[in-house]
């Protein structure tokens, strides 16, 4: 995900994880320590932008086979 987002010209901080910086908004992704499963975290200013986040980092997440079933959490 680091290099994806990195070739399309998104600024990435690649500390503990990925957080991808989008124009309205952040994602963060990083490995759990203590299960097996990949975390997610994003915030937008608005619902849509969220929504639109959310969607961009799920089609790029479907790109590896290890996360294919996935469920988002929307608060």
């Amino acid at each position: 995900m680091i290099e994806y987002f990195r070739h399309k010209g998104y600024e990435v901080i690649d500390v503990d994880g990925a957080r991808v910086i989008f124009p309205r908004g952040w994602r963060l992704v990083w490995a759990s320590n203590t299960e097996p499963v990949l975390v997610a975290m994003c915030e937008a200013r608005t619902r849509e932008e969220l929504q639109k986040i959310c969607a961009t980092i799920k089609a790029v997440l479907r790109e590896f086979p290890p996360v294919s079933v996935f469920e988002w959490e929307l608060t």
